[in-house]
């Protein structure tokens, strides 16, 4: 585990971990993740609304989406209000059996679904401090670090976020904008506060 820049190396959560993957590994996940892409591509998992981890598609992107929908807002008289969101270590808090029977509900072929669940259950880990080995632990939740797959993986689990004709999401990765426009304060807030519930 490597210290994370200029945090406090005395606390745990502070160590970024490293996972050890064999390259033989590595070529059979590229291979998964053309074939994870493309399906997702033909059934249309990924909403339109996430630039992020997509080819043609960036943070640039999604910035001038947001400033050209306060900017269009402002010139009309609207108001615009949003409420940003940011989940903390999201690759980590991956429910595997909720990202697994969301493969299912969007059809993803059964070869596929077998072949990702056996790539993230029965993970195992230990950590070596020094040289201190420590007892072998399961990896509950979460995507494997460093992996190519996790990306395209934490998208569809999240792909399923609610959507609502007053509101816009705009998402990038783990982060995600929910902006509502109106003509008074008060309606923007109140179509936020629905939007959240």
């Amino acid at each position: 585990m490597f210290p994370k820049p200029g945090q406090n190396q005395k606390l745990p959560g502070n160590y970024k971990p490293i996972s050890l993957l064999s390259n033989l590994g590595k070529i059979y996940e590229k291979v998964i993740l053309a074939r994870l892409k493309q399906h997702c591509s033909d059934l249309q998992i990924i909403p339109h609304e996430q630039y992020g981890f997509r080819p043609n598609h960036g943070c640039v992107h999604q910035l001038l989406r947001v400033t050209n929908l306060i900017t269009h807002g402002s010139k009309n008289k609207l108001y615009t209000g949003g409420v940003f969101l940011d989940v903390r270590k999201a690759f980590d808090r991956i429910w595997h059996n909720g990202l697994i029977y969301k493969l299912i509900a969007n059809k993803l072929p059964h070869y596929l679904i077998d072949i990702i669940t056996l790539f993230l259950l029965n993970r195992t880990f230990k950590v070596k401090l020094n040289i201190t080995l420590s007892e072998t632990g399961h990896i509950k939740a979460g995507t494997p670090q460093g992996s190519i797959l996790s990306p395209l993986l934490y998208t569809v689990y999240t792909a399923d976020f609610p959507l609502n004709n007053h509101i816009t999401n705009c998402f990038f990765a783990d982060d995600t904008a929910i902006l509502a426009q109106g003509s008074t304060t008060k309606f923007v807030i109140r179509t936020l506060q629905r939007g959240l519930i």
